[in-house]
């Protein structure tokens, strides 16, 4: 059936019509059966006074009213994030920054310690103490981190994003300094970068990360593409050096293969 909703075919090469595919049907039914409990309930609180107005009416202006509320909800979440913005410009800029931090390959970044502080516990910790400063300049070293990872690290505090190709390039690396800085948002950012990038060439390599940064989910999709394909991977040269390094995880793996099979 030529669907009026659904049809591959563009609307404006074809007349007027009103016919309806099944899963369309189903989907109508199912969204004026919501409406419809909606209404009841709307009308059993006796919502602004709206008693005995029929059924559709109720309906259409519950449906407006919570259109008119969210789209005035996305407003306000996108003038705050513009306003937000001017953070991410002042870290950029260098503008009134207060610390130095020092990358492994010796360059510097300089940054502002509150919001470093108030993003990351383990950063707050850092600058209240002595220990990694520099006693002359003060500066901080970051030895873990290269100079565009610290950057990418550091935006990401700022404004809460982080470039697909820097994440391409240095997604692992965030992960791991987002473990050890206890940066939990950054760590679910990179963990759903990653995850659909498993496959059978990486997939030890990834699972002995995600076990390091205490990414759940990463490891369990991790282990779930080595049961795929199970004797391909523990039968590899790959895995003998894996299972030297990683014998804890080399059992985790037997198990989640053996609960597997029994549930087949």
């Amino acid at each position: 059936m030529d669907c009026c909703l659904c049809s591959s075919l563009g609307c404006s090469y074809r007349p007027p019509r009103n016919n309806l595919c099944m899963s369309c049907y189903d989907g109508a039914k199912s969204i004026i059966d919501l409406c419809r409990k909606r209404e009841q309930e709307w009308r059993d609180d006796g919502e602004d006074g709206e008693k005995g107005r029929p059924v559709g009416s109720l309906g259409l202006q519950y449906a407006f009213k919570q259109i008119k509320q969210l789209e005035q909800m996305e407003e306000n979440v996108s003038e705050k994030l513009e306003f937000l913005e001017s953070l991410v410009e002042a870290f950029q800029m260098g503008m009134h920054t207060d610390v130095e931090l020092i990358t492994n390959d010796g360059r510097s970044i300089h940054a502002h310690r509150v919001v470093m502080a108030t993003k990351s516990p383990v950063f707050r910790a850092m600058f209240e103490s002595d220990e990694l400063k520099e006693p002359d300049s003060g500066a901080v070293h970051i030895q873990e981190l290269s100079h565009d990872q610290l950057r990418y690290l550091l935006e990401f505090l700022y404004c809460a994003e982080i470039p697909a190709d820097a994440m391409a390039e240095h997604g692992h690396a965030l992960l791991i300094a987002a473990d050890k800085y206890d940066i939990p948002v950054l760590s679910k950012v990179c963990e759903a970068y990653i995850s659909p990038t498993v496959s059978l060439p990486n997939v030890l390599e990834i699972l002995e990360l995600a076990d390091l940064t205490h990414a759940t989910s990463l490891k369990e999709t991790a282990i779930s593409v080595i049961l795929e394909s199970y004797e391909d991977v523990v039968f590899s040269k790959q895995y003998e050096d894996f299972a030297m390094k990683n014998a804890l995880l080399s059992v985790e793996i037997t198990k989640a293969f053996i609960k597997d099979r029994k549930k087949k």
